[in-house]
C-alpha cells in the first residue's frame, strides 16, 4: 500500500468519485473564425506543454517525503508561507483538514490538511467569452499556479513536512468543498466556487500536508449565498444547457451540479466555452 516506503495517509475509497480526464479535450480546436496569430498560437502552446510538464511533475511530490516526521509549526510559520505565496502571486490561501470523502477512489494523498490556493483569472480576458483570449488566460493560470503550488511544497517538504502537490488541472481530491470548508466561497449554483473576490474567476490547486494547520478564518457570506440563489443566470444562459436546476445529491456527501458531458460538449462546440465565468454577476468589474 506504499511507495517507496512512504505510507499514504488516505486512499480514495467513494465509489461516485473516478478521475478522468476526457480524451476529447486533448482534440479540441478553435474554430476558423477564432484562427490564432502566430504570438498567440506560441503562448497557447507554451502553456499547454507546461500545464502538462507541471502535472506529471505534481505527481512525483510524494516523493522526498521519505524522512520527513514534523508536524507541528512556530506561530509564525504560517504568516512567513502567505508572505511567500503573495509574493509568487498567489490571490487566495485558505486551510482545512482533508476530507477523506472527497478523495478521488483509490489514489492515494499524502497529508493530512489541506492548504488551498487561488489564483485570479483575469476578467478583462475572461469577459471576452467565449473564444482564444478567454482559452489562453483559463490555461495559463492553470500552468503559472501550478507551478507555483509545486514551488510551495517543495519548500513545506524541505521544512521537514510531508507534502504533496495537487494540480489545478486535476488532483488527487476535489479543490470546491475544500475551498469552500477553507471559507474562500460559496458553492455555486453551476458547481463553482463563488469567492468575494472574483466571483468564478479562479483557479485552484491544493498542497496535501502534515504540518498543522491555522484555525479557519470565520467569514460571513450570507448576502453572495441570497444573491446566487436568487441569480440563476448560470442555469438559463448556460451554452451546453449542462446546470441542472436542481442539483443532484449522492451518497458520501457529493453534490452534483452539472452534467459532466454535456458541459464538455459544450467547450468543444463552443470554443473552451467558459461563459459560466463570463455570465456570473458577483465578478462582473466591467
Amino acid at each position: 500500500m506504499s511507495d517507496a516506503g512512504i505510507e499514504p495517509t488516505y486512499i480514495g475509497k467513494n465509489e461516485n468519485l473516478v478521475f478522468v480526464i476526457p480524451n476529447k479535450l486533448f482534440n479540441m480546436s478553435l474554430g476558423p473564425e477564432e484562427a490564432l496569430n502566430r504570438e498567440s498560437a506560441k503562448l497557447l502552446s507554451k502553456y499547454l506543454r507546461g500545464i502538462f510538464k507541471g502535472f506529471q511533475q505534481a505527481r512525483k511530490t510524494k516523493y522526498g517525503n521519505e524522512n520527513n516526521q514534523k508536524t507541528t509549526v512556530s506561530s509564525d510559520f504560517w504568516e512567513k508561507f502567505e508572505k511567500k505565496a503573495k509574493q509568487l502571486e498567489v490571490d487566495l490561501i485558505g486551510y482545512t483538514p482533508v476530507n477523506k470523502n472527497y478523495i478521488f477512489k483509490s489514489l492515494k494523498v499524502y497529508g493530512k490538511n489541506a492548504v488551498i490556493l487561488g489564483m485570479e483569472m483575469k476578467w478583462d480576458k475572461i469577459k471576452q467569452a467565449p473564444g482564444a483570449i478567454c482559452e489562453i488566460e483559463a490555461f495559463r493560470v492553470y500552468k503559472v499556479l501550478g507551478d507555483i503550488t509545486i514551488q510551495l511544497t517543495e519548500y513545506l517538504k524541505n521544512q521537514g513536512y510531508k507534502s504533496e502537490t495537487h494540480h489545478p488541472f486535476g488532483g488527487k481530491l476535489l479543490f470546491g468543498p475544500h475551498a469552500s470548508a477553507a471559507n474562500l466561497g460559496i458553492m455555486g449554483r453551476n458547481g463553482l466556487i463563488i469567492s468575494p473576490e472574483f466571483g468564478p474567476r479562479q483557479r485552484w490547486s491544493i498542497i496535501t500536508t502534515d504540518a498543522e494547520i491555522p484555525n479557519t478564518k470565520k467569514r460571513d457570506f450570507t448576502d453572495l449565498k441570497e444573491f446566487c440563489e436568487k441569480c440563476g443566470a448560470c442555469v438559463r444562459n448556460c451554452k451546453g444547457d449542462s446546470v441542472y436546476e436542481t442539483p443532484i445529491k449522492k451518497e458520501n456527501g457529493i453534490i452534483t451540479h452539472i452534467d459532466r458531458s454535456k458541459c464538455i460538449q459544450s467547450i468543444l462546440d463552443n470554443n473552451y466555452c467558459s461563459y459560466c465565468l463570463k455570465i456570473c454577476m458577483p465578478q462582473n468589474h466591467s
